[in-house]
């Protein structure tokens, strides 16, 4: 006591002296002052941190968010009022405005479609600006010179065929084209092949004939390209990164997930050793298709608020697990009302891979169905995967899931034998079921590199002496969280993300 006296500490002694809980939080108190003196200290040697305020800080957070989206209302707001104000106005019994009205009016005998467009077509577009067609439709109802466009946009361009795009480009003056090369191409189902030996060799070559897709003409033409990096869907790394390895050389853009462990958001895999792929029957694996038909029934009843679509590698899988679905929503239609009728916008659906491209739900269920049958013998036949540009196939499968996806199957990665390397759709599949199984890529785990600032590094050391555990860079590609604090009691998720002025924080390109 007298050595802390002459030292300076009186006031603390007699604090000691008097509080009778001071053998417990005296320390604390000490501690406490002791930081808040370092604080001030550092406040009057730095005036930058003397005027910063964290209330005031989170506020300007608060309102950028609040004004950002008032300004897309508004913009909202702005284009309606515009093609508001351009409408015609005005009264008319003649002209095309006065055919549209005299249209309007009749119970029966209307002009068809094509020809009121012929006849009436400039009243129309000034009424309805955007025209959303399919190639064929343009063909169908609209004359050659009777409507032109200033835009015209292709979605999911890598499956319209040049042939049936050529009449939408003719009425446009511009094209953009939005697609993916790495997705389904056009259907040639229907296509005829004939061979013929007269041609003659030396006419010109047939350039667009032998395009795939209208994404591909304008690839070779040298059209400007674009790529869109930020993969908006996937709320999980585990979503999108064997398809970001395999086909987008890892260039897409990813934000990480505080779920590492994939509780409730990532890539889910059940083994299904007990179920059997009727190979020389129905051509289904049953049993699989009576556990994912459950397994829906679950999803309904505990998380009707979320979306869900199921998605199988072949046509009778889809088949059994309709059937299979079939009866147990007759058994319990108490979800009929509370979740299969309640998306109107993004119903569920049962479907094959074939026909799933453009779709998106939050939770995605695989039905593969192919795999060992009842004497445990597997053939390495995946059906459309075995095909050239199999892997397109799997990889429009892999990528419908905004939360979850759940693969189920009774195989593993390591069955699955590459005796023809050249399939890539199979050797695809062996990583996708690898990864589903054991996480070998990484995700949302320390990436090894080191801190960005020697500021992150202190942020670090004074959470670690707190008895916290801390990751650096947390992510898998594009963009990294700085620290990441990880929750004791839940192994395999963060409780905190942390980004540090830095590198990574000064290259984002969005303040979203």
């Amino acid at each position: 006591m007298e050595a802390l006296k002459d030292s300076g500490f009186a006031e603390i002694v007699e604090v000691a002296n008097v509080w009778p809980k001071a053998s417990q939080f005296l320390s604390d108190v000490l501690k406490r002052a002791w930081y808040s003196a370092r604080v001030e200290t550092a406040m009057r040697e730095r005036s930058i941190l003397a005027g910063f305020a964290s209330d005031v800080h989170q506020s300007i957070v608060e309102l950028f968010k609040e004004r950002d989206n008032l300004s897309l209302e508004y913009n909202k707001a702005k284009v309606a009022y515009e093609h508001w104000r351009h409408l015609p106005q005005h009264e008319a019994s003649s002209g095309q405005l006065g055919l549209l009205r005299r249209e309007f009016e009749k119970k029966r005998r209307h002009l068809p479609i094509r020809q009121l467009i012929d006849r009436a077509g400039n009243a129309i577009q000034a009424i309805k600006p955007i025209f959303m067609m399919s190639p064929l439709s343009v063909a169908t109802f609209l004359k050659p010179d009777c409507v032109d466009f200033d835009w015209v946009v292709f979605d999911e361009a890598s499956q319209v065929k040049p042939v049936d795009a050529f009449g939408a480009i003719i009425r446009g003056g511009q094209t953009v084209v939005v697609g993916d090369n790495r997705q389904l191409p056009p259907t040639r189902f229907f296509d005829k092949h004939i061979a013929d030996d007269d041609v003659d060799e030396n006419a010109e070559e047939n350039l667009v004939g032998d395009m795939e897709s209208i994404l591909g003409l304008f690839s070779a033409q040298n059209a400007p390209e674009r790529m869109l990096r930020w993969h908006y869907r996937s709320r999980h790394e585990s979503l999108i990164t064997v398809s970001n390895i395999e086909f987008y050389d890892n260039k897409l853009q990813l934000f990480p997930s505080p779920d590492a462990a994939k509780e409730e958001v990532g890539l889910i895999y059940h083994y299904l050793a007990d179920t059997a792929y009727d190979r020389g029957g129905s051509g289904s694996n049953k049993e699989e298709a009576r556990i994912v038909a459950e397994k829906v029934m679950e999803h309904a009843r505990k998380r009707p608020d979320l979306t869900l679509g199921v998605s199988t590698f072949s046509t009778t899988q889809m088949e059994a697990v309709q059937n299979e679905l079939e009866i147990v929503r007759r058994e319990d239609p108490s979800c009929e009302q509370r979740f299969f009728n309640a998306h109107p916008e993004e119903p569920f659906f049962v479907k094959n891979l074939e026909n799933v491209q453009g779709d998106e739900r939050d939770i995605i269920f695989i039905s593969i169905g192919y795999g060992r049958d009842a004497n445990g013998r597997l053939t390495m036949n995946f059906g459309p995967l075995n095909q050239d540009g199999g892997e397109r196939r799997l990889n429009v499968l892999i990528t419908r899931a905004r939360r979850r996806c759940e693969v189920f199957t009774n195989l593993n990665g390591d069955d699955i034998n590459l005796n023809n390397p050249n399939a890539r759709g199979v050797v695809v599949l062996k990583r996708y079921l690898k990864y589903a199984e054991a996480g070998e890529s990484d995700i949302a785990i320390p990436t090894g590199r080191g801190a960005d600032s020697p500021f992150e590094e202190e942020v670090a050391d004074a959470l670690r002496k707190l008895d916290f555990q801390i990751d650096h860079q947390i992510g898998s590609a594009g963009y990294f969280i700085d620290l990441g604090v990880k929750d004791p009691e839940r192994p395999g998720r963060y409780l905190l993300g942390i980004e540090c002025d830095g590198a990574t924080y000064h290259s984002a390109q969005s303040a979203r």
